[in-house]
């Protein structure tokens, strides 16, 4: 038996080398296709990447509670009750404290000037660093301690020699009694800030920070752990 040949129709090259392409490339896996390149878009650093002072700058500031507006100094506690700040002043080395009593307006001290200052004071507190120790308690190198914190003009300090608790502690401790005037401090709350005499103190990472925003000095206190700052010392220029 004889079968006729036929003859099929040339396939285009071109043709076949496209589509084999296409199919090895299916097979392959994905097709990497080319992507314009993109601006590199503006990124905020981690607020922890800031000082204090640029984060206090940045935070916004409380205004008085109606229940704060007839005090006559400013002040607050966390709402933690952990710690609390007064916007007040100093005199001869005495504070004019309105937690606790004090000899700020003896008539020894009328003539020593006005010092604006912040004090806080707290309940639970770290203990001081032997390098910021300032002073021997009068001889007895015994009774220094944490849980108070002084900001003044140009330098922050934390503890100081005492006897017993600290008037916070006094009141928000496990044990405490809270007066009638502790009772109404107006509570700053984690992230807001408040102003007063040049300074300004914000709660944050549950704590306290105030700084003289200016000089850039200030302070961070929380119940475990504490931080004083101030601008770097700047070398006098050479004669």
């Amino acid at each position: 038996m004889i079968f006729n040949k036929r003859t099929l129709p040339a396939r285009p090259v071109a043709a076949w080398g496209a589509v084999g392409a296409a199919a090895v490339l299916a097979l392959s896996g994905c097709i990497s296709m080319p992507v314009a390149p993109t601006e590199p878009s503006a990124v905020q650093p981690p607020e922890q990447s800031l000082s204090y002072v640029q984060r206090l700058k940045a935070m916004p500031v409380a205004q008085p509670s109606e229940d704060a507006i007839g005090q006559t100094l400013q002040q607050f506690v966390t709402d933690s009750r952990n710690t609390a700040c007064v916007f007040t002043s100093s005199r001869a080395g005495h504070l004019n404290q309105p937690w606790e009593p004090n000899n700020y307006t003896d008539s020894a001290n009328a003539a020593a000037p006005i010092i604006p200052v912040v004090n806080c004071q707290m309940v639970n507190y770290p203990p001081v660093q032997e390098k910021d120790r300032d002073g021997n308690c009068a001889g007895t190198n015994i009774g220094y301690l944490g849980g108070t914190v002084l900001l003044a003009p140009d330098k922050a300090s934390y503890g100081g020699c005492r006897a017993g608790v600290t008037a916070i502690e006094a009141a928000f401790g496990p044990r405490g009694t809270v007066s009638e005037e502790l009772a109404e401090l107006p509570v700053l709350s984690p992230g807001q800030a408040m102003d007063g005499q040049g300074y300004r103190c914000g709660a944050m990472d549950d704590g306290v920070a105030c700084a003289n925003l200016a000089a850039g000095v200030g302070f961070f206190v929380d119940a475990q752990s504490y931080e004083l700052f101030a601008p770097a010392a700047t070398a006098a220029p050479a004669g």
